[in-house]
Parts: C-alpha cells; structure tokens; sequence
C-alpha cells in the first residue's frame, strides 16, 4: 500500500491520534529519516518533540526538533522520506539551515522576553516569527497612554512589534504548553493562541517611526456585528446630510481614540449618488463606542482615492 494510501486509511479510523512525543499517525517514515538525518550530522543535539503531516499529505511531513543545550530553540524540518527531499530540495543542507534558524529565533526569543520581563509584563505567547507577542494586562482610560509608553520600554529600540494585551481571566483560563517541550515552542502552540484571541483583546502597533496605536480585534461574528451598527450610524448621517448619497463598505482598521480604550475612530465609505456598486469616493469619519455604536459628530472626507484608485485615508479622523 503506497504511503499516502496509507495515510488516509489510518487517519479516516482513528483521526489525529496523537503518539507519545506528540506525534500524529503517518509520520513514520518522514521521522524516522529525520531522525537518522540529525543523528549523522548532529549526533546528540537534537531531539524529535513533535511531527504533523503536511498538506497535501503528499508533501511528506513537519519533524520537529528540541535542540541539546539550548532550552528555548525549536527546529524543524519539512521532510518527504519517498522523495528523498525536505522542502523540496537536498536535505543536508536543509536540516543545516533548519538548526541554524532555530538558534537565531531562539536568541531572539531571549533577547525580547528580557526585555519585557525586566519592565513587569512578562510574555504570556507569541507567533512563529516573532512579530506579535502577548502580556497580560487591562488599560483603562486613565492609564491606556502610559501603559502604551511603558510597554514601547519593554521592547528596546529599533524593534516593530504587535503587542497584545489579554485580560486577567483570559489569560488565567489559557492552556499552558507541554511540560518538557522548548519555550519556544510552547508560547506560540495553536491551543494557546487560540485561547487568547476567543474574546475580544486590545492590540498595540509599536514602530520605530512611529507613536503607538491602538485597536480591538474581534471574533468574527462580533466584527460583523461592529460593523453593522456603524453603518447604519452613517446610512442614518448621510440621509440627513447627504441626501442621495450611497454607503459603501466599512474600513476595517478602526483605531482606539489617543487616551481611550471605549472610544475608537474610523472610516464608512459613500459614493455621492446611488451605483450599481458603491467602492467609495468619499468617506464618514466618525467615532464610535466599542459595539459600533456612533458618538459625538462625524464629517466627510474628499479626496480619499488617489490617480489609480487606491484608498488613501488619513491616519486619524
């Protein structure tokens, strides 16, 4: 029975079933390569900890490594045993590439957990590349804005970062990573990241460049929901004071009002007349409570596409 027969029999009976060392069924031969593979050119330092198969499962499968010596590190490697091949292509030099990214994230990894366990907000998880980490923390109005300036500390100079702020409960309620398993593999696991981001959580974009800003993202439906009522604040606005016109869509970025964590600012756009279909050539710029609900004035915007009909909104309303 070829492989990927195999594969599909084995998983239609019993699911994922996961094996002891946290591997699925049909990923035998892949692991057992990868295995044979890190213990010629890495004798000793490294440790299978996990293995997924990849889509389409003929592509072989995810291995992945702990690495000797470096509590933190995770390695992996995509490997098809059949093909003789790891992501397409030689697997020596592959796995080579594989440990030596390994290491440089898990040095990352050190480097902006210090910084933020030295300010009082350790990291709680994070994403693969390092580009969004989570704290534990609830800003209020009277706190959002020296929070955000206390955090920018936690992260050194020259670093872009989304940090996200879950609550005290969501965060308490969290599963934590396997025991024994490399840091950071543990704070960036699906469960995890998928615990956190159940409820609606505030995020903070931090650039060199730039001042922090502030959003909430929201489950789906609750982000549908948003967006309903702050269209119909507009489709209401308009038809006093725009008589006519068209509402568009709503821009999906909306921001936290500087100092505030129940106010935020956006964009619905309009077209001045009805259209087969309304993209929008101006847009209402309002302000709104956390539910979508309008408060205090809006005001039109010109001129918010450029010569090529790119969107071109303001950073603030």
């Amino acid at each position: 029975m070829e492989r990927s027969t195999r594969r599909r029999f084995t998983a239609g009976l019993l699911g994922m079933v996961v094996l002891a060392g946290g591997c699925s069924l049909g990923t035998g031969d892949d692991r057992g390569r990868a295995e044979e593979l890190a213990g010629k050119l890495y004798p000793g330092q490294l440790k299978v900890v996990g293995a997924r198969n990849l889509f389409p499962e003929t592509n072989g499968s995810e291995i992945t490594f702990a690495l000797a010596g470096d509590p933190d590190a995770v390695v992996r490697l995509r490997i098809d045993a059949d093909k003789g091949t790891c992501d397409r292509k030689p697997c020596e030099s592959q796995l080579a590439a594989a440990v030596q990214k390994g290491k440089e994230l898990g040095e990352n990894w050190r480097r902006l957990a210090a910084g933020f366990q030295s300010c009082g907000h350790p990291i709680i998880a994070a994403n693969a590349p390092l580009s969004e980490v989570w704290i534990e923390a609830a800003p209020t109005n009277a706190t959002i804005a020296s929070f955000l300036g206390t955090v920018r500390g936690c992260l050194g100079t020259g670093k872009a970062l989304a940090v996200n702020f879950a609550t005290p409960a969501v965060a308490a309620k969290r599963p934590r990573g396997g025991e024994g398993l490399p840091t950071f593999l543990r704070m960036t696991e699906t469960k995890v990241l998928a615990a956190l981001s159940r409820e609606p959580y505030l995020v903070a974009s931090y650039s060199p460049a730039n001042e922090p800003s502030a959003r909430i993202v929201r489950p789906f439906e609750q982000r549908e929901e948003f967006e309903k009522r702050a269209r119909a604040g507009a489709t209401e606005w308009l038809a006093a004071n725009r008589p006519g016109a068209m509402v568009g869509g709503v821009v999906g970025l909306w921001r936290l009002r500087p100092g505030r964590v129940d106010r935020l600012m956006g964009y619905v756009l309009f077209c001045e007349s009805q259209q087969a279909k309304c993209l929008g050539d101006r847009a209402v710029a309002m302000t709104v409570d956390p539910q979508g609900n309008p408060v205090g004035d809006m005001r039109v915007v010109e001129n918010i596409r450029d010569q090529g009909g790119v969107l071109r909104l303001p950073a603030g309303t």
